[in-house]
């Protein structure tokens, strides 16, 4: 591919053949991120009942255990600022599915919480370089409808892990949704043949910025101001989002009785509504703004994640269907802040910092809180905290970023 072939350099709004064909393939990355999510979602019970821990420590431990993989995940995505996007987008996509693979056959806990703690780490690193990649290679007119096209592929992959469930789990049991994880690797080869490394990294390695970068070099530059606050809007918008990804799941089987076939047969329907809120929150960012977007939705997100932990039949599909429209859109809004608000040279390091080491956390401290409380509905109800206090930081903390060209930021 000609360097020239990159519309977020060039200022180009046609999207070329070469970037259609990259699309399809970074979505493999964020489909895996959103399967793997709800896998974790729909074996907690079971997990409890093989390998004999009680509900509230496989939350408390286990749960919050894996997601420590994602703050780790931090080290690795900043090397791309280093090495490039492709090589670590590949060995990331090369390290989770081994991962997935070697838990589908965990002897005991300890061993499923070590594998999947490195399957996180790989997960959010192939998540956060295909965002970059989107983001720098992209027309930047339409950035935040590419960054979300990016997240429906993920919520395609919570989808799947649900609709999929319904039929592996009763005839395999919870290691077949693993097995079934690691068929991503299976692209690495086209990758390999196909992805360019993206023009921006190109540009700073030419120049001689592409170096080993010290740990904290972030913080020495003018973009230090948002780091802070990027990361905290990612930390306020996982709340919710761990929230009801991780434990609606469990809410409805143990206290609403529904079966695993049931939560995923009826959850399609409510997966087809959420998609829309990743689709329509990015055009929404360019129509009207970031700002405006974000607050609409985060407003959303922590009414509906109060209703969706409160309703009864026959409620319970439109209150989920309701909180998975407005969390599912946090994440391009977040996305496309992390992208915009920091140089190239930078872009790797402020996802790590922003989302895996700030943002992360709440991944580790949603199902810590639902392990403590009492009743998952009223302990995933207060995790409404979250996307409520974000309104705040996205109207009076945050800048407007709507077409702004990335060679400029600074």
């Amino acid at each position: 591919m000609p360097i020239s072939e990159s519309a977020a350099k060039n200022g180009n709004d046609r999207l070329t053949p070469y970037l259609a064909g990259l699309m399809v393939l970074l979505c493999f990355a964020t489909f895996s991120e959103g399967y793997d999510f709800f896998i974790m979602s729909l074996v907690i019970k079971r997990l409890g009942a093989e390998f004999s821990v009680d509900l509230g420590n496989v939350f408390k431990l286990v749960v919050a255990g894996v997601n420590c993989g994602a703050v780790v995940g931090f080290f690795l995505t900043r090397l791309g600022d280093t090495f490039g996007r492709k090589p670590l987008l590949i060995a990331s996509i090369l390290g989770f599915g081994g991962c997935s693979l070697l838990t589908a056959v965990s002897p005991n806990i300890y061993y499923y919480l070590v594998v999947q703690f490195f399957a996180k780490m790989f997960l959010v690193t192939e998540f956060g370089l295909a965002i970059i990649m989107v983001s720098e290679e992209f027309p930047a007119a339409k950035r935040g409808t590419y960054v979300a096209i990016l997240e429906v592929a993920g919520a395609l992959g919570g989808g799947a892990a649900m609709f999929l469930s319904s039929i592996i789990i009763p005839e395999w049991g919870w290691r077949g949704m693993y097995w079934f994880g690691g068929i991503p690797v299976l692209i690495v080869p086209v990758m390999l043949l196909y992805v360019k490394e993206t023009q921006h990294f190109q540009m700073i390695k030419k120049g001689g910025e592409a170096l080993r970068q010290p740990l904290m070099h972030i913080w020495s530059t003018p973009s230090k101001k948002y780091v802070v606050l990027v990361g905290l809007l990612w930390f306020l918008a996982y709340l919710s989002y761990a929230g009801v990804i991780y434990a609606w799941p469990t809410f409805a089987e143990v206290e609403r009785n529904w079966t695993v076939q049931t939560i995923g047969v009826r959850i399609v329907a409510a997966f087809a509504v959420g998609m829309l809120g990743y689709l329509i929150s990015g055009v929404m960012m360019d129509l009207i703004g970031r700002r405006i977007t974000g607050a609409v939705f985060f407003l959303g997100s922590a009414v509906s994640l109060v209703w969706c932990f409160t309703a009864h039949e026959p409620y319970m599909i439109p209150s989920i269907a309701s909180a998975m429209f407005f969390i599912f859109a946090l994440l391009p809004i977040c996305s496309t802040y992390n992208a915009e608000l920091f140089p190239t040279e930078l872009r790797a390091n402020a996802a790590a910092w922003c989302n895996y080491l700030f943002g992360r956390p709440a991944q580790v401290a949603a199902p810590v809180v639902i392990g403590m409380i009492e009743g998952i509905g009223p302990a995933a109800r207060t995790l409404a905290i979250g996307p409520f206090l974000a309104i705040f930081v996205v109207l009076f903390l945050l800048p407007e970023t709507k077409g702004i060209k990335l060679d400029r930021v600074h």
